[in-house]
């Protein structure tokens, strides 16, 4: 049975934070390498780069500021004087990092690209670019936020054991040395082999998952899950017709709008941010600090390798 809502995981993308010692300043370096012609070691010179393209290795100075001008991160001490979490115990030098290697947000990653050695730019980030949007949005039948709807479901679902036949390299390590008869555990689930031909093994799986499990389905049947009440309406070879009370719904019992906020049944937050005849798009909040913000670096391009 489908979930009334699902949890969404929000991985914000995070401006790196590591920072290397200055490289000296020669002009040249040598490397060696080998000639493909002899397959002798020859030494060579490192023509400096004077171009930042992706998948360079460049350091850079900036100061990260927001729309109102507030300096919120930089690799300069004097600029970072200016920040509220001004800190004098770090290390303020240029940053390290590989262009186009996902180490940067992707506007910053996107921005420096075509830049020269010792030019200085600045780079306008809007939040799709930066850590995300304020909310990250989501479609959800607009049924679900109904005090009570009906579901139905295939009859399969709700069997206490399902037979799946599946690869035996699908089991990993549980695979090897597999008998008929053997039980594997996995968690709570518990699945019956009944079968073995080639690299294929038929299972006879244990579905807990059923919240009728173990009992006997009929017309009337009423069980309480994730605080919702489920109640068997109709029954057929093929499918089960749920009448579901809708108490996980966060807006149980009051009149939807747009605009509305409340907790998921994970405990996450929510927003109501638009309502269709069919759909309901909820928001759960982004919680990167910087999220839905549109921010402006101040960069210079100390090296390119």
């Amino acid at each position: 049975m489908k979930k009334v809502l699902a949890t969404l995981i929000i991985t914000p993308l995070v401006l790196t934070s590591c920072f290397y010692n200055k490289e000296t300043t020669e002009e040249k370096k040598l490397s060696t390498t080998t000639s493909p012609a002899s397959g002798e070691a020859i030494t060579a010179p490192l023509v400096k780069k004077e171009v930042v393209s992706s998948g360079d290795t460049i350091s850079v100075d900036y100061v990260g500021k927001l729309e109102n001008g507030t300096i919120f991160d930089s690799s300069l001490e004097e600029a970072a004087k200016k920040m509220a979490n001004y800190s004098s115990g770090r290390t303020y030098q240029p940053l390290s990092f590989t262009v186009g290697a996902g180490q940067m947000i992707k506007g910053f990653d996107a921005g420096v690209i075509g830049m020269k050695l010792g030019e200085k730019k600045t780079l306008t980030i809007a939040p799709a670019d930066a850590y995300g949007e304020a909310y990250k949005e989501q479609e959800v039948p607009a049924k679900y936020f109904q005090d009570v709807f009906t579901e139905t479901v295939p009859a399969e679902n709700f069997k206490d054991t399902i037979t799946q036949t599946v690869a035996l390299s699908a089991l990993g390590a549980k695979g090897e040395g597999l008998k008929v008869g053997e039980t594997i555990e996995a968690g709570s689930t518990k699945a019956k082999v009944t079968a073995i031909e080639g690299d294929k093994v038929t299972l006879d799986i244990e579905n807990t998952q059923n919240p009728f499990y173990g009992k006997k389905l009929k017309v009337g049947l009423k069980i309480i899950s994730e605080g919702n009440t489920v109640t068997i309406k109709k029954i057929t070879d093929t499918e089960i017709t749920l009448s579901i009370i809708n108490k996980a719904n966060p807006f149980y019992g009051k009149k939807i709008k747009e605009g509305m906020e409340g907790s998921m049944p994970s405990g996450g937050k929510m927003k109501i941010m638009k309502i269709t005849a069919d759909t309901i798009t909820i928001g759960v909040p982004n919680t990167h600090e910087l999220a839905g913000k549109t921010l402006t670096f101040d960069v210079e391009i100390k090296s390119i390798k």
